[in-house]
């Protein structure tokens, strides 16, 4: 093999080093970092959360993947609907335990 080429394929090839391990590993604790702290402290605050007073879901439960069983409290009414992907109906209205 000629040693010109023997010698161009060296260069060509990565070294890594210590210091290149080190910067990776903290670019990783870095961005796991960011991840840990957009989970713990900006989703819970982009939650929707219901503030209605007169009208509250108490329950669901999925049935099909695209049909849904819902528990809802109107006042002092309770009633049971299914909703799917083309309709929704009542169920039934639940006696008050």
């Amino acid at each position: 093999m000629n040693p010109t080429l023997e010698a161009l394929s060296l260069n060509q090839t990565p070294i890594v080093t210590f210091g290149y391990i080190m910067q990776v590993l903290f670019s990783l604790i870095i961005v796991l970092g960011i991840i840990y702290l957009a989970a713990r402290y900006v989703l819970p605050r982009l939650q929707f959360k219901s503030r209605g007073t007169i009208l509250s879901l108490e329950d669901r439960i999925g049935l099909d993947p695209q049909v849904t069983a819902y528990v809802i409290r109107a006042e002092e009414k309770r009633w049971v609907i299914v909703v799917s992907k083309n309709n929704v109906a009542v169920v039934d209205k639940l006696e008050e335990a």
